[in-house]
């Protein structure tokens, strides 16, 4: 921008030269143009930025919650919950590597959402597990026996989910490796039963912690 207003000074003593006077509105220009790219840019890292923070601060809190529920499941006896926990996280890892790589972070969007919404109903199951633990503990007799019978039920479909996410870990694996458009399809189809399957193992968890509410809203339907 000096440059440009240098040779528009010059331009003006010589009495409007029109060689000078052009450089100077292409040097003001383009400086001006080149400064506003640059607000442009650095508007855009401190977005990405402050972005990114957002997304680690997330990352914390949720590890932090991961580690209190770990620590509450080596208490209920049963190796299940706790080597779910452990290899849902490794698979939550792993999943968000592979829709990192270069190509395809588009393209896995909308997987990286349904996973996460598959991961985040396998941690609710688990933490429904350790509710009905605590909750067989304080009671006795036929009501205890019922409580277990429900925490079996909860932690053997939290069993198949963590199975049925580590295929499709290992699925999309396959399909980043080899670069399979079209067996993205399959893929998408297997997240659609395991999201489906989220939706009635919530449902049933909804039932055992409020079985009255249920019946009402069943009622009113």
């Amino acid at each position: 921008m000096i440059g440009g207003l240098a040779c528009g000074v010059a331009s003006w003593f010589s009495g409007g030269n029109l060689y000078l006077t052009s450089m100077a509105i292409v040097g003001v220009v383009g400086s001006a143009a080149w400064m506003l790219t640059r607000t442009f840019l650095n508007v855009e890292d401190l977005t990405q930025q402050a972005l990114t923070a957002q997304q680690q601060a997330a990352r914390q809190a949720e590890d932090a919650q991961l580690d209190q529920l770990a620590k509450q499941l080596r208490t209920d006896r049963d190796h299940r919950t706790k080597d779910s926990l452990s290899l849902l996280r490794s698979l939550r890892d792993e999943f968000e590597k592979l829709t990192n790589r270069p190509g395809f972070e588009v393209r896995s969007a909308r997987f990286r959402e349904q996973i996460s919404q598959v991961l985040g109903a396998a941690v609710e199951q688990l933490r429904e597990s350790y509710r009905l633990f605590e909750r067989s503990e304080a009671v006795v007799g036929e009501a205890r026996q019922q409580v277990i019978q429900q925490r079996e039920a909860i932690v053997v479909e939290v069993v198949a989910t963590v199975d049925r996410v580590q295929k499709i870990v290992d699925q999309f694996r396959t399909v980043t490796c080899e670069d399979q458009e079209a067996d993205l399809n399959s893929l998408q189809k297997e997240l659609d039963i395991s999201l489906e399957v989220a939706r009635r193992t919530e449902q049933r968890m909804r039932e055992i912690e409020n079985p009255s509410k249920v019946y009402e809203e069943f009622v009113k339907e």
